[in-house]
């Protein structure tokens, strides 16, 4: 069983994405902010972060660039999920080092799809191997 954690301001966003993970057999962190999203990052260890990017206190940008920046937290897939469809805010998040985007409201199974890609591409690191640049295709 894997370990994702949730980070998203709004406990709606948390419950429905907890839903489709646990449904999917993970076991999800929550998180309702930036502070507690690198504090569970770090005491926890997930294996995935669900990270949105407008919250207060801190934002998913910031939140990023500190688990990046982080050697404990520095391999942990970041997938962005936001309301946010804003080119400037993907660009960033792209070059701060998340693994993928996802944008609110998203697709029926893309959530899952993102998350089991970001799985595979940890376990191939694991053993050693390229990560082969997982294709988005059905």
């Amino acid at each position: 069983m894997s370990k994702i954690l949730v980070v998203d301001d709004h406990e709606e966003i948390r419950d429905a994405l907890a839903a489709l993970l646990e449904e999917e057999g993970h076991e999800v962190l929550h998180a309702e902010n930036g502070m507690q999203g690198l504090e569970q990052a770090t005491t926890m260890s997930p294996d995935v972060i669900l990270l949105d990017i407008a919250m207060p206190q801190m934002d998913g940008l910031e939140v990023l660039q500190r688990l990046k920046s982080n050697p404990e937290t520095s391999n942990v897939a970041v997938i962005m999920v936001t309301a946010q469809g804003d080119r400037h805010a993907m660009v960033r998040a792209v070059q701060l080092g998340t693994r993928d985007y996802i944008t609110k409201p998203w697709e029926t199974g893309e959530v899952e799809m993102c998350v089991n890609w970001a799985l595979k591409a940890k376990a191939r690191a694991e053993a050693g191997q390229p990560d082969m640049g997982i294709q988005k295709t059905a």
